[in-house]
């Protein structure tokens, strides 16, 4: 199965990339099949995907500032993930794993071969359950009106980790459906791309272990997370007083497997967006 990430110029996602596919490859071997799935136009990003041997999706998306609301305009970026059914590079492909790229895989993903997701895998946040604000969301697809119910409460699913069901997204066009339902709703979307997944999908949601997507607080992520998410904190965020919280258990652990994949150059960058905090 490939594993997909999605990124945009950022330079800092550009660095988070390079150690999430170092990471997968030190688990899975130097031919450990991933993708990286790129809407912009930059050279420099181009280039180093491709030297860095990563398979390189140029995409232009279907949800992009031109029919989404302002209030995603940062992070449009984000929704890259919700056209993966889309690439012809994934044409042959049923399932695809998509991570952010602020991961660390920590052991094999040997288990998810047994995991066949009807739509969608995804593992909870890890926070609370909420209400959400609207009991239902309408939109149109193909001159047809649909209401999707709001369940309540709602215990997120985490979009960090993803594991797609391509084949049934692209079955009798599912996913041109669910790409409407984003734009008519963006502007009424309280967490952009993971809301839409957990709004649209809802029940049909299949859970996934934890260990698929461990932030590094939790106690069990240095001996038992597979794939370890740096949620909230990046391995250079270790100044902010906002991130003071999450930056316990074992982030300095993985902070520093992180920064032993990095090269001398990419050290430096690290050190730039360190000195920034400050």
């Amino acid at each position: 199965m490939k594993v997909a990430f999605c990124l945009d110029d950022k330079p800092q996602y550009l660095l988070l990339l390079k150690g999430a596919v170092r990471s997968l490859r030190a688990v899975h071997g130097p031919d450990a099949p991933c993708l990286a799935v790129y809407g912009g136009d930059n050279p420099e990003v181009i280039n180093a995907i491709e030297a860095e041997n990563i398979t390189l999706a140029r995409h232009r998306p279907l949800l992009n500032r031109e029919n989404m609301a302002p209030c995603t305009h940062r992070v449009m970026g984000a929704f890259l993930k919700l056209e993966l059914a889309l690439l012809p590079e994934l044409a042959d492909d049923d399932y695809v794993l998509y991570c952010d790229t602020d991961v660390f895989f920590n052991r094999p993903l040997d288990g998810l071969k047994e995991i066949y997701p009807p739509y969608l895998g995804m593992a909870r946040e890890q926070t609370a359950i909420f209400y959400p604000e609207h009991e239902s969301f309408t939109y149109v697809h193909k001159g047809l009106e649909y209401t999707v119910p709001m369940p309540f409460p709602i215990w997120t699913y985490n979009s960090g980790v993803v594991l797609f069901n391509l084949k049934r997204l692209r079955s009798r066009g599912y996913i041109y459906s669910f790409l409407d339902f984003c734009r008519q709703v963006s502007d009424r979307i309280g967490n952009f791309d993971q809301s839409m997944l957990n709004y649209f999908f809802g029940k049909k949601i299949t859970k996934l272990s934890p260990l698929y997507n461990c932030p590094p607080y939790m106690q069990e992520s240095k001996d038992h997370g597979i794939i370890v998410h740096f949620h909230g904190p990046k391995p250079w965020d270790i100044n902010k007083p906002l991130w003071k919280d999450l930056r316990i258990g074992h982030f300095n652990h993985f902070r520093q497997r992180w920064l032993e994949l990095m090269r001398p150059d990419e050290l430096e960058l690290v050190q730039e967006l360190e000195a920034l905090q400050k």
